[in-house]
């Protein structure tokens, strides 16, 4: 028997937490909440209120009093004809829509650059994508929106089509004309589906991109931890006026969602909408002006230049989030990461991307004047020490589209062994390999490895740029699939 004292006992994830807090670094990365900056004092009281379906309590499967309340008046903040809380992010929201889609291979239309969770959702409905191509900026690999006369194109070249299912705003804060996409879906039958993940503050002051919902999607999808001061896993999943199929939704929902919610999560979102009704507006419009402020301070730091998609550079992007910095540092000798490990330890900032040529900082509309402050002058004092170098960042690959030979699901079925990577050329890969953050898949299970999408492969693992999905991190093996044959449905 173990008699240890359980006060002996390590915890290691919240020693980790609690060490962390104690650095007092300054926050600019994911969650929006910013470590509760500003925020009231009933924020930190939830841990109190970690309470489960008890008596005077709702139930969120069958919600009938206060959910239900909380609900309509998510619904009414973000214009949306019903919205559903999501207590595992905004993936199982996507998930959801995917299984509410008709048919046993629903068609749907994808821009490749997508993030995982799409795939996710095919996997789980067994739906086909039919991918779009996607346009990347050659100096910094970031991906670039999507041309609409490009879906339309597609919509009318393949009428089985009966969802398109994008992503706006990117993880690089810049937005599509869904207005224009959702039009050209509709004339063609086909719902428009969005994965906004990191716009669910966009409600809240027409000066950011216009939501979704406004613009005639047929459903969004916020992650509401990602930009509001909600506790992580926090999402809500919102449809429009004329979204069919309500009730298959909910009931993919319920199938998926945990039957025991997290209640100081759901509070959370609760309170991050009561907060964005009151105040919303006002933190935004400072946020706002204060980001223009310093996004063209920073651009004038010698060797840093802040990406923004304009011109040439993106000229299909309706719109920028201006809370989301990213850089192009070839003018230093430092490379991203080692930046970011420079701002940590010897800035207290924590960057939430770092890319061999890129650093990107989330900003949260509850960051002060005083903290913008405290990033530029860590970026000046860095250009000041790592400065001149005119660092050769070399040509980034362009990320491959490879071919897809099985469905997503057919792939995730199939039998699959672990071959060297050299050996790879012309299997049929069995993970995923992603880099992350952002998440966006660059091989997928069931698709080709020709020479291509080997050699982004060997940029991936020489660069040692960090992925989700591999077996092997290193990336020194790879699985495949067993047999190229198709899996059992």
């Amino acid at each position: 028997m173990d008699t240890a004292d359980p006060q002996e006992r390590p915890a290691p994830l919240w020693s980790s937490l609690l060490k962390y807090r104690e650095e007092g670094n300054l926050r600019l990365h994911m969650p929006g909440h910013a470590g509760g900056r500003g925020l009231p004092e009933a924020y930190f009281t939830l841990a109190e209120l970690d309470l489960t379906e008890v008596p005077g309590i709702d139930d969120l499967h069958q919600p009938r009093s206060e959910i239900k309340e909380a609900l309509r008046l998510m619904a009414q903040a973000y214009g949306a004809r019903e919205s559903f809380f999501l207590v595992n992010g905004a993936s199982s929201g996507i998930h959801a829509l995917f299984m509410s889609l008709p048919g046993e291979r629903p068609p749907v239309l994808i821009p490749r650059n997508a993030h995982r969770s799409l795939w996710g959702g095919m996997v789980l409905s067994g739906a086909v994508p039919r991918y779009l191509s996607c346009a990347y900026d050659a100096q910094t690999g970031i991906p670039l929106a999507l041309d609409p006369g490009v879906i339309g194109a597609e919509l009318e070249a393949n009428p089985e089509l009966k969802a398109v299912f994008l992503t706006s705003p990117s993880y690089w804060g810049t937005s599509l004309d869904i207005a224009e996409m959702a039009d050209k879906a509709h004339k063609r039958g086909a719902a428009l589906l969005v994965d906004e993940a990191h716009g669910a503050h966009f409600a809240f002051h027409p000066a950011y991109p216009r939501p979704a919902l406004s613009q005639g999607a047929d459903a969004a999808v916020n992650g509401l931890h990602k930009t509001l001061p909600v506790l992580n896993q926090g999402a809500c999943l919102h449809i429009g006026r004329e979204y069919k199929d309500r009730n298959l939704l909910a009931a993919a929902l319920s199938l998926i969602t945990t039957t025991s919610p997290s209640f100081p999560l759901l509070a959370s979102m609760d309170l991050a909408r009561q907060f964005m009704q009151v105040k919303g507006y006002e933190y935004l419009d400072r946020a706002g002006r204060t980001a223009e402020k310093y996004r063209a301070r920073i651009d004038q730091i010698p060797g840093m230049r802040v990406w923004n998609p304009s011109g040439d550079n993106d000229r299909y992007a309706a719109g920028q989030d201006p809370l989301k910095v990213t850089l192009h540092i070839s003018g230093i000798s430092l490379d991203g990461r080692q930046m970011a490990d420079v701002l940590r330890r010897e800035y207290r900032i924590q960057a939430e991307l770092a890319q061999p040529d890129l650093i990107m900082f989330m900003m949260s509309f509850l960051h002060r004047e005083d903290e913008w402050e405290w990033l530029h002058r860590a970026l000046v004092e860095i250009a000041g020490k790592y400065g001149g170098a005119d660092r050769k960042t070399g040509v980034i690959p362009l990320i491959p589209w490879p071919r897809m030979v099985l469905s997503p699901r057919q792939a995730f079925r199939q039998e699959r062994r672990r071959v060297k990577l050299k050996d790879s050329l012309g299997r049929l890969s069995g993970e995923m390999v992603a880099p992350y953050p952002p998440g966006i898949p660059c091989l997928l299970p069931g698709e080709l490895i020709d020479a291509e999408t080997l050699e982004y492969l060997w940029y991936i693992k020489q660069r040692g740029i960090y992925t989700q999905g591999p077996h092997d991190p290193a990336l020194d093996y790879i699985m495949v699939l067993e047999e190229t044959g198709k899996g059992q449905e």
